[in-house]
């Protein structure tokens, strides 16, 4: 194995470990993309495998593909960590600090928008916490405007509205 190869599959490992989150395959293909500069074929070629020799795992969560770095993994980049320059290293880490609030709400805030009766439009708002879905509403809305609101409000708002809900249903 090359040395650009083995260090494009601990940046992977690297990566993954230092998210502390469960990313989608396409938020962590984004990460990836942005700070290192491997093609997006070459990337989906080293996830392979690297899920082939059981360093990286594929979990579903909220519904949706998650790659996860396995023990096996983490042992391994524990091993050969040093051999990854320290400015792709600088530059993950400085792109997780920046971004990790807008992973954290992707990972965590879901909706969904369907046609619902009569003409309506209907919009399902979950949130999780790891994998446990903590809250799932579904309402109907009159108009596409007013669904994408409850959306964008959901976004921005979930905790509230969450926290607001909770007291008023346990009082």
């Amino acid at each position: 194995m090359n040395n650009a190869l083995a260090e494009n599959k601990l940046l992977i490992l690297y990566t993954l470990s230092q998210s502390k989150l469960n990313l989608t395959k396409t938020q962590f293909s984004n990460i990836i993309l942005e700070c290192v500069y491997i093609n997006y074929f070459e990337l989906q070629q080293y996830i392979d495998e690297l899920i082939k020799t059981g360093l990286v795992e594929l979990d579903v969560v909220n519904e949706k593909e998650a790659i996860v770095i396995s023990a096996q993994g983490r042992s391994v980049l524990d091993m050969f960590k040093d051999r990854i320059h320290d400015r792709k290293r600088k530059e993950i880490d400085k792109y997780l600090v920046e971004n990790i609030n807008h992973l954290i709400k992707e990972t965590t805030i879901t909706h969904e928008i369907s046609e619902g009766p009569h003409g309506t439009i209907q919009v399902t708002l979950s949130a999780f916490e790891n994998k446990d879905e903590l809250i799932k509403i579904s309402m109907n809305f009159p108009t596409k405007e007013t669904a994408d609101k409850s959306v964008q409000n959901w976004k921005d708002h979930s905790t509230k509205i969450y926290e607001l809900l909770y007291k008023e249903l346990i009082k």
